[in-house]
Order: structure tokens, then C-alpha cells, then sequence
């Protein structure tokens, strides 16, 4: 079987969708069957593969890649599959599904944000998915969702049937490795002078992540408590809101920034927490939270969308915007150590259940349920 994979989210500076795309390509690559994987990728950005160079051809179109959505939308040309030299299944891996000759198509729906919460989504990133999820769902073979909320967000939302979306879980990599806190403070020390105590936060800095409401919680601990937060991630779209907060707050100098952090630099941030505080408004999954319990370190977070499925009662829970909640459950954890071995317990156990290997079976198995019926 001839399998086409869109790896244009393999840019050097990876976060969640390029991590997915990694992950089960290399996971895909290693499984049985001598099937072959053609890649695909659009944009002006490079590409970085990693392990996986040398192991895919790749078919890269250094065009900017909303140029090509425009073209695709409007004349249905070229078409992928033709592009790749003909293959039996394509997958799009980040929404938009573009026109194929006689392929079987998968998308992957990551999560529906920008039509559940809107106002929390860049509508210059969303708007191309927004506008065609709709019609890339029901022109697709098979869909693959995280979780089971996106699978219900899916049916809710577009009246997908639940028959056609496949959950494959991400997972945590062997290669993600924890380590002793001793080893992780080390570390952190030397390469990003980060010493502890601190709370963590990993991932984008947006909107949709509530960060204001994490800077609320912590404002009203931050007498009580000698610990920094630590706000690990990029700066993303509407950023303002959360750098307003900080002056507001003044927590200017509790607060450190160490901006992109590669993936496989995250356990010592994870290892050397005190708490992982994630109080997001919406999750298609949240590998942040996955990492974490991986490691061992105690997450307090959010009760909506994908965030207790994720995370399977081994968190503590409170409402995004209850900032009291979240206070408390952040004091929880930090004055309560059998809470504190509890969590990371159950959480280590939880995390275990997750294999990239059992991910990258379940999507093959859709490919060959399309290519032979």
C-alpha cells in the first residue's frame, strides 16, 4: 500500500500538531506490512524530519501555503495524490483535506476550537479550516480524532456520524524520558538558569489556554508560597492580554520566561515542578497534560472538554475561570505530600496506558480498512 502524509507541520520549532505528525510517521515507519510513505508538505518553511531523514521520500511545494488553499479551493488542481506519483490512501493531517484523483482520504480534526470557542482562535490561523471542515469531513473516508469529546464535538457540530471518526490517543514517546528531580534542577540550572521552586505552565501563549486565569491563581498564593511560575512556550496570537495581567498583578518578578522549549527538553521542567498548573479552556487533548503525568509532577487543571478523559481522575479539577478553585487546588498540592505522591502515582499509571505504537496500529488500520474494503 502507497500511503501519502502531509508532514507540513514538521517545522524545526514543533509543538502539538507537529509532534502528532512525528510521532505516528515514526511509529508508522517502524510498524510491519512493507507499506510505503510518501510525504507531502506545502509552505515556504523548511522542513525538519530529525530521525525520520532518509527514511520518506518528501514532495515539498515552497509555496506559501494559503496560496494553495486558494488554488485548491477554486479550480480542485492539482491534485495531491497525482502530485505523489499516485497513492492508495492520503492522509491530511492538520484539517484541510486537499483534492485528490482516486485516493481514500483520512483527515485528522485535532480539536474544533475555533467553532466551540471562537472568540479563543486566531481567525487568520482558523479561518481556512473553519470555512471547510464541514465539507473535508464529509468528502473524507474515515476521520481520526485525540479523544472521545472531539469525536462528540464532530457529531454535535457537523453531524458527523460517530462511526466515521476513529480516536487514536497521542502518547508520550519512549524517548521522552524522566528524571530525578536532583538530575532535572541540574539541568534546568545549567542550560536555562531556572532554579526551583516553581509552578509550570507548558504550551502557547494564547488565549485559549487561560493564562490570565493561572496568573489570577497564582497572584492570590504567591504571599503564601516561595515558588517563581514558570511560563514555558512561544507567544501566540492575542498575547497582550497576558502580559497586561503580569504588570497588573505585579508579579513581574515571580515570573519566568523561557520561552520555546525543544520536546525533548521538557521532562526536566516537568521533573523539577512542584505542580503543573494547565487551567485551559479547551482541549482536542493536551499532550502537556500527558507529559506531565509521564513524569510524575502533580497537575491541577481544568474540568471541560477532552481535559478529564486525558488525564483519568488523576488530576485535580475546577472550573477555567474559578480562580479561587484553582488557588486552592494549587495549595493542596503543595502543602499535602501523600496528595502530592498520590497524584504522581496515579498519574505515572494513567500516562502508561498511552503508546504512540497502539496510535500509529489504529490509523494503519483505518488506511487499510479505505484501500481494501
Amino acid at each position: 500500500m502507497r500511503i501519502g502524509f502531509d508532514v507540513s507541520p514538521l517545522t524545526p520549532a514543533r509543538t502539538g500538531v507537529g509532534n502528532y505528525c512525528y510521532y505516528l510517521l515514526k511509529h508508522l515507519l517502524d510498524l510491519p506490512g512493507g507499506h510505503e510513505m510518501l510525504g507531502f508538505a506545502t509552505g515556504r518553511r523548511g522542513l525538519d524530519l530529525g530521525s525520520l531523514e532518509g527514511r520518506l521520500p518528501v514532495r515539498h511545494w515552497r509555496a506559501p501555503t494559503r496560496a494553495i488553499y486558494a488554488l485548491w479551493n477554486w479550480a480542485g488542481r492539482p491534485r495531491v495524490d497525482a502530485a505523489l506519483g499516485g497513492v492508495d490512501v492520503y492522509h491530511a493531517t492538520n484539517y484541510y483535506l486537499p483534492p485528490v484523483r482516486s485516493a481514500k482520504t483520512v483527515v485528522t480534526v485535532h480539536d474544533l476550537a475555533f467553532l466551540v470557542r471562537p472568540e479563543l482562535c486566531s481567525p487568520r490561523i482558523t479561518r481556512p479550516f473553519a470555512r471547510g471542515i464541514g465539507r473535508f469531513c464529509r468528502r473524507a473516508g474515515a476521520i481520526m480524532a485525540y479523544s472521545e469529546a472531539t469525536r462528540r464535538d464532530l457529531v454535535e457540530r457537523l453531524g458527523v456520524t460517530a462511526a466515521k471518526v476513529t480516536v487514536a490517543p497521542m502518547a508520550v514517546d519512549e524517548a521522552f524520558a524522566p528524571m530525578s528531580r536532583e538530575a532535572a534542577e541540574t539541568v534546568l540550572r545549567e542550560r536555562f538558569g531556572v532554579a526551583p521552586p516553581f509552578l509550570l505552565y507548558v504550551s502557547t501563549l494564547e488565549p485559549r489556554k487561560n493564562v490570565p486565569g493561572l496568573l489570577e491563581a497564582f497572584a492570590r498564593v504567591k504571599d503564601r508560597i516561595p515558588h517563581n511560575l514558570v511560563l514555558v512556550g512561544s507567544v501566540g496570537w492575542n498575547a497582550d492580554p497576558i502580559f497586561e495581567t503580569i504588570a497588573r498583578l505585579g508579579l513581574q518578578d515571580r515570573i519566568i520566561r523561557p520561552g520555546f522549549v525543544r520536546h525533548l527538553e521538557l521532562p526536566a521542567f516537568y521533573c523539577a515542578a512542584s505542580a503543573f498548573v494547565f487551567p485551559t479552556y479547551y482541549e482536542g487533548f493536551g499532550l502537556p497534560l500527558l507529559e506531565a503525568l509521564t513524569c510524575g509532577c502533580p497537575v491541577v487543571t481544568s474540568d471541560n472538554s477532552s481535559v478529564p478523559e486525558v488525564t483519568g481522575g488523576a488530576a485535580l479539577y475546577s472550573g477555567a475561570d474559578d480562580h479561587t478553585a484553582i488557588a486552592d487546588n494549587i495549595l493542596r498540592v503543595l502543602e499535602d505530600g501523600a496528595l502530592r505522591a498520590d497524584l504522581a502515582a496515579r498519574g505515572k499509571a494513567h500516562a502508561a496506558q498511552y503508546a504512540w505504537r497502539d496510535c500509529a496500529a489504529t490509523t494503519l488500520n483505518v488506511y487499510q480498512t479505505l484501500a481494501d474494503p
